[in-house]
């Protein structure tokens, strides 16, 4: 969930308020094929053409990043993402020429421990910023660690890791690599209230839940396993504060849904979609509408189709409503241009449309969520992953 644009109930329907008609969104893509950033800006409106988008400027970055930070904005000047054995944060608004200045980026070191493993290429840090912008709570996937990071740009101590909590490995059986923990904190999510950070543990096989107050966590929960599988395998999460959805690994991609509404109290495990729920295949991440309305499950595959079909990648999407007659079930799936291979995206900044990667065909998509349609494409650099909007 990004910028909440502020919502007007008019009986039982959700209207965005006069702010949030018109205005720009700069989408900043981080194409990891040759390491470049595109800035894409958007300008949407009431007119006939309700969003027009083109490529402003691209520019050779030295890094690549696949999960920023998406769900607070922080700082509005600065956005963050994970790399192996760092956390980069990136001084760019509206315009990529400040990249230019090296002090307008800031790498967090997350190997800083004895015996760390050999750092690689892979993208193993994941970072979600607290809603007041001070701090960022990393998974550290290298070295079972959660890191609080102080995103504060006033602060002295701004871009070091204030404090670290070890991550407890509940699956024994898997054990650590030469590049990654036992455990394996894989993703970042945070309570609109800033006061829970929950992250899952590919390794570990649980969920975990941190007390942002006391630096604690409170929380281990194990998900049940699906039909046929021996692993569950949970890597991303996502929470809207009533809910979080996990996304696994285990058969051809799961969800597990649990309700986090009354923390401190432990998560109650309310659901796991599968395919026969209508769910696609190779699940990669999952945002929140704006609205409160709908959650996008951004999925990359349909069930026994290649991956170059018309419809391999897809938003699956979750209706979240709880006084809605279908909670909990998936109501549409949005198709994305053929042989996308979408993987992270962004809603404009004015809540109305969704932004998402195609890597395979180098372009940034354009969804709209009033029609839940695809209704434009950009080209981009070489293989987009990255998508976070200022």
């Amino acid at each position: 969930m990004k910028r909440m644009c502020m919502l007007l109930a008019a009986s039982t329907a959700f209207v965005l308020s006069p702010a949030c008609i018109a205005g720009v969104s700069n989408v900043f893509v981080s194409n990891v094929g040759d390491q470049s950033l595109s800035l894409i800006r958007c300008v949407t409106s009431n007119g006939k053409n309700p969003i027009k988008c083109e490529e402003k400027e691209r520019m050779d970055a030295g890094f690549g990043t696949s999960w920023p930070a998406n769900q607070y904005d922080g700082h509005p000047a600065w956005w963050w993402s994970g790399l192996g054995g760092e956390v980069i944060g990136v001084k760019a608004r509206a315009s990529l020429s400040p990249l230019k200045n090296a002090n307008n980026m800031v790498t967090v070191d997350t190997y800083d421990l004895p015996g760390a493993p050999v750092k690689t290429g892979s993208r193993s840090n994941f970072i979600g910023i607290s809603p007041d912008g001070r701090t960022a709570w990393n998974s550290a996937r290298e070295i079972d660690e959660i890191q609080e990071i102080i995103t504060d740009p006033a602060h002295p101590n701004f871009g070091t890791i204030a404090h670290r909590i070890p991550v407890p490995d509940f699956d024994p059986s898997s054990g650590p690599t030469g590049s990654n923990g036992a455990a394996r904190p894989c993703d970042a999510t945070i309570t609109p209230d800033g006061r829970y950070f929950m992250e899952p543990d590919l390794g570990g096989e649980s969920l975990t839940v941190v007390d942002t107050v006391t630096k604690q966590i409170i929380h281990q929960v194990l998900p049940p396993l699906a039909d046929g599988s021996d692993k569950v395998m949970p890597f991303m999460a996502t929470t809207n504060g009533k809910i979080v959805l996990v996304e696994n690994l285990e058969l051809d991609n799961t969800y597990d849904i649990w309700d986090v509404s009354n923390l401190p109290d432990e998560p109650q495990h309310l659901k796991k979609l599968t395919q026969a729920d209508g769910l696609g295949v190779n699940a990669q991440t999952s945002e929140f509408t704006p609205n409160g309305r709908y959650a996008y499950l951004i999925m990359n595959g349909v069930p026994d189709e290649p991956s170059d079909s018309p419809d391999a990648s897809r938003l699956d999407v979750l209706d979240v409503r709880e006084d809605s007659g279908t909670y909990l079930k998936i109501v549409n799936s949005i198709e994305l241009p053929q042989n996308c291979g979408a993987h992270t995206g962004d809603f404009s900044n004015d809540g109305r449309y969704f932004f998402v990667n195609c890597e395979r065909t180098d372009e940034l998509v354009v969804v709209d969520s009033e029609t839940e349609t695809a209704v434009a494409s950009i080209p981009v650099g070489d293989r987009p992953r990255g998508v976070v909007v200022r």
